[in-house]
């Protein structure tokens, strides 16, 4: 595929349409990769303060504050390298990681995962429309479908713009969240008894921590290189361990400063959503209303924009790219995502989105093995979009069966060791580790004897 001609005139790129992102899979014109490592921060930081991320303080409620934050480090530190990785290969070559996939796991293989993962992020973008709908008619003391509209629209138009006009609004309504949510948890101390949560329970490291990367962290990483792209290219600037460690510490410190809200909460009044105090008076009700539309916009953005990039990456697999391919699938998902919310039937797929958790982990794993240390990071865009002319640029055959390996001990760890795996160990962290070690034996050595030959 030739890649060269993509940029459309800027004579066609005027006025308000001229702003609709249309670059869709293919590399990122260097003009359009300007994010800083601050910028990036700031999207990731919003991006992870969802209004169900204080979820993550009554999930592990009976473990303590003290032991909660501990899980939390814990799980910042299992992360903070395959997202700084991630981080790193959008810089290195401007396309979204299911793009550099078709190299990892073969074309096919590739399709077969951004199908998956495409059906996953609208899941996600319809269940958190679900319960933004829901808290905010809490809240106002209504009730229909206006809300699910109105936020379900309004994410469809930020997405529309792409990622520049995403980054706007994360960077100029972050202000606007935190005051929300200060002034929400001010209200908690100054009402309510609240007291250190104290643990229950005695701590079991394997269940805290999968909890919080399959929640967090590990559950994004893969996503990470699709804003990236968007950033000053490695071989532009000096900051290459800033814009390392932006994602992950964006993330974290959102689940950490979230997740310190969702527990006292949980304590103090019996309820992780901190945003239901607002319904008992109009003008924390207001403050409330804004601070969970402006959280559930923030996350629902990057399940719906990588949702788009994901689904594009599937068409375009068998068919061209064309210009109008990244709005009319971004207002497509939207569309049935809100619909989905509003019928209520994510209700009923949540087993499934969990599993999709240990799905996520060894594909990450294995995926960043194939970019370092197979293709050594020297695989040029292009190559991407060629015909494969052997039959492992179709299936490749190691990283499928070491995934499918890192898969089995995700979902059934727990089962063959249940001791081991929910007080000592993070099942899909091992799954994928061991994904990871499998594929580096088998593909590393093939990749040597093949070069050599």
């Amino acid at each position: 595929m030739n890649t060269k001609n993509r940029v459309p005139d800027e004579n066609v790129r005027s006025g308000i349409l001229g702003e609709v992102e249309t670059v869709g899979v293919l590399p990122v014109p260097d003009r359009e990769r300007t994010m800083s490592y601050k910028k990036m921060t700031i999207v990731w930081l919003m991006a992870s303060a969802s209004a169900t991320t204080p979820l993550i303080g009554a999930l592990l409620f009976h473990f303590g504050v003290t032991d909660m934050i501990l899980a939390i480090v814990a799980s910042w530190a299992i992360g903070m390298v395959p997202a700084g990785l991630f981080s790193e290969m959008g810089r290195e070559v401007p396309l979204t990681g299911l793009v550099v996939a078709r190299k990892s796991y073969g074309v096919l293989g590739s399709f077969v995962f951004s199908v998956l993962f495409t059906l996953v992020n609208m899941g996600w973008f319809g269940l958190n429309t679900e319960v933004a709908g829901e808290t905010l008619n809490a809240i106002t003391h209504t009730s229909g479908n206006f809300w699910f509209w109105l936020i379900g629209v309004v994410q469809v138009v930020l997405v529309l713009f792409g990622m520049k006009w995403l980054e706007y609004f994360y960077r100029y309504t972050s202000v606007a969240l935190l005051v929300c949510y200060g002034i929400l948890a001010d209200l908690l101390f100054s009402r309510y008894h609240v007291l250190m949560p104290a643990a229950t329970a005695p701590m079991q490291w394997g269940t805290a921590i999968t909890t919080v990367v399959t929640f967090s962290i590990l559950a994004w990483t893969y996503k990470v290189s699709t804003v990236s792209r968007f950033a000053i290219p490695a071989s532009q600037s000096k900051r290459r361990t800033a814009f390392f460690l932006a994602p992950s510490v964006g993330i974290m410190v959102s689940v950490l400063v979230m997740g310190l809200i969702g527990m006292y909460s949980q304590q103090a009044t019996g309820n992780w959503n901190l945003a239901l105090l607002g319904s008992h008076a109009p003008v924390w009700g207001v403050i409330a209303a804004v601070g969970v539309a402006l959280a559930i916009i923030h996350t629902n953005a990057m399940n719906l924009y990588p949702s788009t990039v994901d689904l594009l990456v599937a068409i375009n697999t068998f068919r061209a790219p064309r210009r109008w391919q990244q709005p009319l699938a971004t207002i497509g998902l939207g569309i049935a995502g809100t619909v989905l919310a509003i019928l209520g039937i994510l209700n009923h797929v949540m087993g499934f989105l969990d599993i999709i958790g240990d799905v996520i982990i060894p594909f990450t794993f294995i995926m960043l093995v194939d970019w370092v240390w197979v293709q050594k990071k020297k695989t040029p865009a292009s190559a991407f979009f060629e015909k494969p002319d052997t039959a492992r640029g179709w299936w490749n055959w190691p990283a499928i069966i070491a995934f499918v390996i890192g898969l089995l001990i995700s979902v059934d760890g727990g089962v063959w060791f249940p001791r081991l795996f929910t007080v000592v160990l993070p099942t899909p962290v091992v799954g994928g580790v061991v994904s990871a070690l499998i594929y580096a034996l088998w593909a590393i050595p093939l990749t040597r004897r093949s070069r050599s030959a």
